[in-house]
């Protein structure tokens, strides 16, 4: 039984170009490269941390990118860069440890402006405070959205940005369980063989 877990990014104002480019760019400062899979040998023992892989997704009928993220940890800290990449679009970042709640993060200018439910903000270097319905109503209305959650919760929010997703890990979204095409992108550290032998 797998225990469900992911991490999804939407992103509005961005086309899809921008988004790859700039998570190209975040991934490179972490000393990841795009790798085409057809490289990768069958049975390659991987080590932990040697591929880091993605779905890209859209854009929606609402014009709306989305990022679906194998690496569950490192998503809020990969969004933080993708906000300073993409300082001209809203993004909404919905985290699901295993074994956990889903935890929302929001991203406008550049910047962290939202937080919705327990995280412990490895990211950052201090504990924002959690959103309140003011705070909540401000970042769906630059989303675009009407809706008006009764509780700030990130269920609550999450179905309050409208957006085409579904509560699934990597792998069955990659099997065609998210709502629309996916690509998949695929990155490998700059320390592994297979990249330096390329």
């Amino acid at each position: 039984m797998t225990t469900l877990r992911f991490a999804q990014a939407f992103i509005r104002g961005s086309s899809f170009t921008e988004v790859r480019a700039a998570l190209v760019s975040v991934l490179a400062c972490d000393g990841l490269q795009a790798f085409d899979p057809g490289r990768i040998p069958a049975g390659y023992p991987a080590e932990a941390g040697e591929f880091d892989r993605w779905l890209l997704a859209g854009p929606d009928s609402a014009g709306i990118v989305a990022l679906v993220a194998e690496n569950v940890h490192r998503m809020f800290a990969r969004a933080g860069g993708l906000a300073i990449a993409l300082p001209v679009a809203t993004i909404a970042v919905l985290v699901r440890p295993p074994a956990d709640h889903m935890r929302i993060k929001g991203y406008r200018g550049g910047a962290l402006c939202l937080k919705i439910g327990d995280d412990p903000d490895d990211e950052l270097f201090y504990h924002p405070l959690q959103a309140e319905a003011p705070a909540i109503g401000a970042f769906l209305h630059f989303w675009g959205s009407r809706a008006n959650p009764t509780e700030p919760d990130p269920e609550s929010v999450a179905m309050a940005l409208g957006v085409a997703r579904t509560d699934c890990t990597y792998a069955a979204a990659r099997a065609g369980g998210w709502p629309v095409p996916v690509t998949e992108l695929i990155f490998v550290s700059t320390r592994s063989r297979l990249y330096m032998e390329a």
